[in-house]
């Protein structure tokens, strides 16, 4: 496995979820009432985003304890991308639900970490 494997994932889902937040997407509306697909996609993404760099803090940077700067750096991504989509592009808005499903996506992962961190330490899954 090359050196960094979990910042190269890491960088390639942030650009994914970029590229998904930026470009016009013709999806038929979904229906805004309790929670939306597109809310669980969110949180979902941002879990996937926060397991990466989590990852890559601890496996490829050998940072100890990253959590606060996990929940920081993605909170910080996805509210630098809300506001691009609100006041860059004319088709997308700002929604502040979005910031809260990344959150929660976040913070699922921050309930975990310790966990996937051992499975994947047990596991010698991508580890240098």
């Amino acid at each position: 496995m090359p050196k960094f494997s979990w910042t190269i994932f890491t960088i390639s889902v942030a650009t994914f979820i970029v590229f998904l937040s930026t470009v016009p997407l013709h999806l038929p509306p979904l229906n805004n009432v309790g929670l939306s697909v597109d809310k669980l996609a969110h949180c979902l993404a941002y879990f996937v985003l926060s397991t990466m760099l989590g990852l890559a803090l601890e496996l490829d940077w050998a940072i100890k304890n990253s959590n606060r700067i996990v929940f920081l750096v993605v909170f910080l991504f996805g509210l630098t991308l809300e506001i691009i989509q609100g006041y860059a592009l004319v088709y997308r808005t700002f929604e502040i639900y979005d910031l809260l499903a990344n959150s929660v996506g976040t913070f699922v992962f921050i309930l975990f970490a310790k966990t996937i961190k051992k499975i994947v330490v047990k596991s010698r899954i991508f580890i240098n």
